[in-house]
């Protein structure tokens, strides 16, 4: 095992160790509050303050099933339609893809619960780290502010006005709601305030927060400045993604899907990464969600994929034939490793392909689609007898590729399109496609899709340029921009009545 997958190796271990040392009931969000560590001396060796940072991380399990699925879903890059009866669970899924959100559909809180897990954790693990003396706790816990920060900042994209709860001990039981400036304002301000005392060495922090996550984090807050506070903030983009690109740390990997590998600790591009592995930290599901039942053959996979995720005819049709990149999705018929072609022995009479296994770029409607339409994400790579609901790869959060286009869109918008078409033909010339000679910023959203296709930020980033509302495959243009937020669930309204509902919504102003 090499020094990379034993530190992988270590933090996983670490968070389930953590938990047992410190939370008796961890799901539960009203706690017991302890008032020192368990034992004495605990948390003064870096080993010890590992184990409980990796606690706040192991919250991130669920991020395929809810803030990933959302903004994928929500976008003109994916889908998921009702085949037969799968898929249908009284057309949420479809309204999710036609903007027609509801508060009582569980995608309303399924991101809300995730990252305010997290935030819960991370307060709670300040809570205990502050009864310790010593450097290491005051580092750990700066450490900390920023990945509750992310969890922020994620929850901002998503509800916009939300709760901002900073404190385990003296919490509200029913925080108010923040505006989402406001939000914005403290995502920001707590990066701001520890960033420099960030460990810089990327070697030794691999999936935890260090020096240039934290400017990542804050480019990618300042690109949204202008929906997220109603200021752009061009030149803070532009400060922030220089500080990765001038550390030297980053380079574009050579081959572009090195990145999203099943093993891709090694990548020289990911910055930030969510720590998935089959036997220690499960979560990562894209297998099972996308990939049709029959699947199963091509990969030997130890359980059968539930036919689901899939992307749109228009957004497939965004790639070109030379372009490296379309190998994002899988097309066409399917065959097992020995190069026999796999059935599907319950193929609809009316799907053209007959019983072979064929994805077809083409979905016939959105509540009614025959089983093989639709092409699937194959972004990430698939192992061969692997758990296809548990993969090994580590998903990218924050990525150098990503970086390079967020500050060529700073420079567009500041008149530099010259410095902006470097930075982008860059990127280009890695996909095997012919460089741009001018660029527009239609051109840098088309660019945007096909480099960070299913990487969870389409729906952001349509929003940004103001295309979100737009009509495209089985949407109709949307008939008001409050769809750019989700509602917050009724389920979260209930149990505080000092939540705000999102205007637009049932109850919202």
């Amino acid at each position: 095992m090499n020094r990379i997958l034993k530190e992988k190796f270590k933090i996983m271990v670490a968070g389930f160790c953590a938990t047992l040392i410190l939370f008796s009931s961890s799901c539960q969000l009203e706690e017991e509050i302890f008032s020192e560590i368990v034992s004495d001396g605990f948390g003064t060796t870096d080993e010890e303050l590992s184990a409980v940072v990796a606690a706040a991380y192991a919250s991130y399990g669920g991020f395929i099933g809810a803030p990933w699925t959302v903004n994928i879903i929500s976008s003109d890059a994916g889908i998921v339609p009702t085949r037969g009866t799968d898929w249908a669970e009284r057309g949420q899924w479809a309204r999710l893809h036609e903007h027609d959100f509801s508060p009582d559909d569980f995608y309303a809180g399924s991101s809300w619960s995730v990252l305010f897990t997290g935030i819960n954790n991370v307060n709670r693990i300040i809570f205990q780290l502050e009864q310790i003396e010593g450097d290491g706790p005051i580092q750990t816990i700066k450490e900390l502010r920023v990945l509750r920060a992310l969890n922020y900042y994620m929850l901002m994209d998503i509800y916009g006005n939300l709760p901002i709860v900073s404190s385990f001990a003296d919490a509200e039981a029913n925080p108010a709601t923040n505006t989402r400036a406001e939000v914005f304002e403290f995502v920001t301000s707590e990066v701001e305030a520890v960033i420099n005392d960030m460990p810089e060495d990327k070697n030794t922090t691999y999936g935890v927060i260090n020096k240039w996550v934290a400017h990542a984090l804050l480019a990618k807050v300042y690109l949204n400045a202008e929906v997220f506070s109603g200021t752009a903030q061009w030149d803070k983009v532009i400060l922030h993604t220089d500080a990765i690109i001038n550390s030297g740390n980053y380079t574009l990997a050579p081959d572009f899907f090195d990145n999203f590998s099943a093993f891709n600790e090694g990548s020289p591009e990911n910055i930030f990464v969510i720590v998935y592995d089959e036997v220690f930290a499960g979560g990562n599901q894209i297998a099972v969600r996308t990939l049709h039942y029959a699947s199963q053959q091509t990969y030997r996979f130890t359980a059968q994929p539930w036919n689901g995720y899939a992307s749109l005819q228009e957004f497939y049709n965004m790639f070109t034939d030379d372009d490296v990149r379309k190998g994002s999705f899988i097309v066409g018929q399917q065959y097992d490793p020995e190069g026999n072609e796999i059935l599907d022995l319950q193929a609809e009479a009316a799907d053209p392909n007959g019983q072979p296994l064929y994805f077809t770029p083409e979905i016939t409607d959105v509540r009614n689609a025959l089983r093989q339409e639709g092409v699937r994400i194959g972004k990430f790579e698939f192992e061969m007898g692997a758990q296809p609901q548990n993969m090994n790869n580590d998903f990218p959060l924050f990525r150098y590729g990503d970086i390079l286009l967020t500050k060529a869109e700073a420079l567009l918008k500041t008149g530099d399109e010259g410095g902006a078409l470097i930075l982008v033909n860059m990127i280009r010339q890695r996909a095997g496609v012919p460089d741009l000679t001018a660029l527009s910023v239609d051109d840098l959203l088309d660019e945007r899709g096909r480099e960070t296709a299913f990487e969870g930020y389409r729906r952001q980033d349509l929003i940004r340029f103001g295309r979100f509302n737009d009509a495209w495959q089985f949407k109709p243009a949307d008939p008001s921009d409050h769809v750019n937020l989700f509602p917050i669930s009724s389920d979260q309204l209930g149990a505080n009545p000092n939540l705000k509902q999102n205007p637009g919504y049932v109850g919202g102003e």
